[in-house]
């Protein structure tokens, strides 16, 4: 069920053989004349809308790119693999001493810096009005431990 239509034309692009194909339309140049033929079939026909992917195109598919497909497996596999990991390094890992170093305040591995933070309060303490009594007693016992 198609249709042929031959067009002929004269004077253009003599002697000159050249075969075009352009979707379904094919062109033959050929010595004096020009041969076109188009080929109408059911392919031509309009394409339903709801029969075609682009019915469940979304615009979010535009901007983040390409739909991912997932495996149907891989939720579980990052669970378990997850879970396995928790447990040997919550539960079954032995401590270390980098464990015990990180276990330590800041004020036991930088020497002087709870006493300078503690004149930086009680001055601010100061300015402000506000309540220094536990700062000082604080300092005392840091000075005590100091000439001990």
């Amino acid at each position: 069920m198609s249709v042929l239509r031959t067009v002929y034309s004269r004077n253009i692009l003599k002697r000159t053989c050249l075969l075009r194909t352009l979707g379904n339309t094919t062109i033959n140049y050929a010595k004096d004349s020009i041969k076109v033929t188009e080929v109408f079939d059911e392919e031509n026909k309009p394409i339903k809308y709801t029969a075609t992917p682009a019915m469940k195109w979304q615009a979010k598919y535009s901007r983040i790119g390409t739909m991912d497909i997932r495996l149907w497996y891989e939720p579980y596999v990052i669970i378990i693999s997850i879970s396995i990991f928790l447990i040997y390094f919550c539960i079954l890992r032995e401590e270390n001493d980098i464990d015990a170093d990180l276990a330590k305040s800041l004020y036991e591995k930088i020497p002087g810096l709870e006493e300078q933070q503690l004149h930086v309060i009680l001055q601010y303490n100061q300015e402000h009005g506000l309540e220094t009594r536990d700062i000082i007693a604080r300092l005392e016992e840091i000075r005590a431990s100091k000439s001990t």
